[in-house]
């Protein structure tokens, strides 16, 4: 049985773009489902862009699937659904799309006079959830043809033209961490990955209930585990996330290490094999989703 294994690739904040071609070149020979590029901790100014890097790297590396990991803090929606669709666009539909819940942008910010009614004064991040829930709603709609909306903290008309993905839409993952509405994430998101593997709970009966919720199947929202690991005792390890994510219905799991280039490496070579990667033609059919209906407006 082959399970969805994401890896995380932190370039930046953590790694110099020449140890990242290294990464991506053996990921490739293992055979990764996908690479999670983030460009350091969300909500700070990003040392190297996400995007860019996993567009430098794609054309290095034509087979590999990439997810761009960006927040909502910084970055324009429409600007940030354009760079990933034409990430997309250029790797033949193997990108997707970390959605961070964060604050907003300078260019947003500039035009529009918020907080609006109904909303109060965002203390202490309360308010990102509900910031996530409208951003996704705006790429989602962006990537399907054309967006006509004013929210309470976007106002997006318009369209991003040129020839659709060949996915029908880039992937779009939800992260735990952000604490979101998990109806919200099955409703809108391809993807969602559970903060730690040890959050899961016996089978994966609270998103299947959010999926019911959200009028969607649950195999149109895959379910991921983050895994913290390190390359000692890699076949131990590997036996033991893979019985882990039978037990518990995953799709699959995300490994993050703390380690540098080295520790990434044996990582990869130590554990993923054992795993036996799912992969495909497209990010999504690589994820075993199929191609989405239009996002709801």
């Amino acid at each position: 049985m082959s399970l969805v294994v994401i890896v995380d690739l932190a370039v930046g904040d953590g790694l110099g773009l020449d140890q990242a071609r290294e990464v991506a070149e053996v990921a490739s020979d293992v055979g990764v489902t996908a690479i999670r590029v983030s460009d350091g901790p969300p909500g700070e100014l990003a040392l190297l862009d996400a995007s860019s890097v996993a567009g430098h790297l794609g054309a290095l590396y034509p087979g590999l699937h990439w997810i761009v990991d960006a927040p909502t803090t910084h970055n324009a929606p429409a600007n940030l659904a354009r760079r990933v669709l034409s990430l997309d666009r250029a790797t033949h539909g193997r990108a997707g799309l970390a959605l961070r819940a964060g604050d907003g942008d300078e260019v947003t910010d500039a035009v529009l006079d918020l907080p609006k009614p109904g909303l109060p004064v965002d203390t202490g991040g309360a308010a990102r959830p509900f910031r996530w829930k409208e951003y996704a709603r705006v790429v989602t709609g962006l990537w399907d043809g054309e967006v006509d909306h004013e929210g309470r903290f976007y106002r997006v008309n318009g369209s991003l033209g040129g020839p659709v993905s060949e996915q029908g839409r880039p992937v779009l993952l939800a992260d735990g961490r952000d604490h979101l509405d998990w109806v919200d994430a099955a409703r809108l998101a391809d993807v969602f990955v559970v903060p730690r593997i040890e959050l899961v709970d016996g089978g994966n009966t609270r998103l299947i209930d959010a999926v019911v919720s959200s009028g969607r199947r649950r195999d149109e929202v895959a379910l991921v585990a983050r895994a913290g690991i390190v390359r000692e005792n890699g076949r131990v390890t590997a036996g033991e996330l893979a019985r882990w994510s039978v037990n518990h219905a995953l799709d699959g799991l995300e490994l993050a290490t703390t380690g540098g280039r080295d520790e990434l490496i044996g990582v990869l070579r130590s554990v993923v094999p054992r795993l036996e990667p799912s992969g495909g033609d497209t990010l999504r059919s690589a994820l075993g989703l199929p191609v989405p209906a239009p996002a709801p407006v």
